[in-house]
């Protein structure tokens, strides 16, 4: 691993973590962000696309990631009758969490307050903890969120053997799928997501090859958090400018809590999952604080032609088709009048 590039991200995560890992305003999100052009270079914060709230909130989470894997490595899950004594890497990551104010005691308070606090889960002093210890402590995260990033390619669908194919993140298999639209031309596609903040690409290139498209995806009005802005965003400017006059759309809004991620594209099926996460920044029992995130979750992809991929696209046609007539699901007409689209 590159000893320089883990030392600039190290450096660019201790202004993170000086500022705490809080809701911040905007104009110190982006302040952040410029003076950390490493970080927000790496593939996990640019899938968010260019909205620097959402680049922030990936960013976040990332180092949050990595944190607790640094704990999960550190402490495996053992057997209730056992009580091990905290290992050493389990009190590093206790105290990377005071340090980014992510524990009930630091969230919101002053750099000073967490660094004491972080350097008290390694019972040492906290002028040790500021001059020996913290650089290496953010190090470690810097390492851990490089080997998330730096993933090897995968190799194209069109080269697989017949069967069915796992894919890390929806990143890795977005540019496939895109490849396989431009050639086999598909005459129709369904979709189900949670926003569309990030699938702009895909529906792009099934709108070139004039495909029927129909799309489903949560409701921003029972969403809460971060993400309602950035899906209505996403929404309106699909329906107002990337498909303005194109009749091929049909758009309904379910309301159900999301689960399932999933596109029948022609013969191809690709599946993947919506997981729910622990907004450590926000406290416990706000609402707010179960995230939904999508983007780094474990793929599969098949074709509907073969034999397994036949099971999983007949359960998700199922499963889309129930979803889609659903009570609580909005029709097009109200789907459209909530996103703000005029009546045609």
């Amino acid at each position: 691993m590159d000893a320089d590039l883990v030392s600039k991200i190290a450096r660019e995560l201790r202004e993170f973590a000086k500022a705490g890992l809080r809701d911040n305003t905007a104009r110190l999100r982006l302040r952040l962000l410029e003076r950390s052009p490493v970080l927000r270079g790496l593939a996990p914060v640019q899938v968010a696309g260019g909205d620097s709230k959402a680049q922030y909130e990936y960013l976040i989470q990332a180092i949050v990631d990595a944190v607790d894997l640094i704990g999960r490595l550190a402490s495996p899950l053992a057997s209730p009758q056992a009580v091990p004594a905290p290992s050493e890497g389990a009190r590093e990551a206790q105290a990377l969490r005071a340090l980014f104010g992510l524990t009930s005691r630091t969230r919101a308070r002053t750099w000073r307050v967490r660094q004491e606090e972080a350097a008290t889960a390694l019972s040492i002093s906290w002028d040790y903890f500021r001059h020996d210890r913290q650089d290496g402590l953010l190090q470690g995260v810097a390492e851990q969120i490089l080997n998330a990033a730096q993933g090897s390619p995968s190799p194209s669908i069109f080269d697989r053997d017949p069967g069915l194919w796992a894919f890390e993140t929806q990143n890795d298999v977005e540019r496939q799928v895109i490849e396989y639209i431009r050639i086999e031309r598909p005459r129709r596609a369904t979709m189900l997501e949670f926003s569309t903040a990030t699938t702009g690409p895909i529906l792009r290139a099934l709108r070139d090859v004039d495909a029927s498209i129909y799309l489903l995806t949560a409701n921003p009005e029972r969403v809460s958090g971060w993400h309602e802005a950035r899906m209505r965003r996403a929404l309106a400017d699909l329906l107002h400018i990337d498909f303005n006059g194109y009749d091929k759309l049909r758009l309904r809004l379910y309301s159900v809590p999301p689960a399932l991620r999933g596109r029948r594209v022609g013969e191809l099926v690709v599946l993947g999952w919506y997981t729910h996460r622990d907004n450590k920044r926000i406290d416990v029992f706000d609402p707010a604080s179960v995230e939904v995130w999508g983007h780094d979750n474990a793929v599969i992809v098949g074709r509907n032609s073969e034999a397994d991929g036949e099971v999983l696209a007949s359960w998700f046609s199922r499963e889309f088709e129930r979803l889609w007539r659903h009570r609580s699901t909005l029709d097009e007409s109200t789907s459209a009048g909530i996103i703000g689209v005029p009546d045609q």
